[in-house]
């Protein structure tokens, strides 16, 4: 009898040892697919980014692109008008614009002195 149960003990035991390697087997698969999984998300989640990116990027070389055709368009008009109406002989536009731009800070300051004297 001593033999018999030491052969069912034997079988048992293999048994045991069998499912213990089932179950390493199926972790490591879990560990496997899981490492995968991640892998797969970052690998889309970088692709998504650099899309991201690349349409930022063309939407900000984009803008910039109208805005120099904008604000050099102006440049040109503004040019145009002070040379044409506002520049006094013997004077660059650029030397008009300065005179200008002198000429509205006085006005300005002017008026604040006398908004500041009228509120006394």
């Amino acid at each position: 009898m001593s033999e018999k149960m030491d052969l069912e003990k034997e079988n048992f035991q293999a048994q045991v040892d069998g499912e213990r390697l089932r179950m390493e087997a199926a972790e490591k698969a879990g560990e496997n697919l899981a490492e995968g999984t991640v892998e797969a998300y970052e690998a889309i989640e970088h692709g998504v980014a650099g899309t991201y990116k690349a349409i930022e990027h063309g939407v900000v070389d984009t803008y910039k692109t109208i805005e120099d055709g904008v604000v050099g368009g102006f440049n040109k008009i503004s040019d145009k008008f002070v040379d044409a109406f506002l520049k006094k002989e013997g004077e660059s536009v650029e030397e008009a614009k300065e005179r200008l731009a002198k000429e509205q800070a006085e006005r300005e300051a002017t008026a604040k002195a006398a908004a500041e004297k009228h509120r006394r």
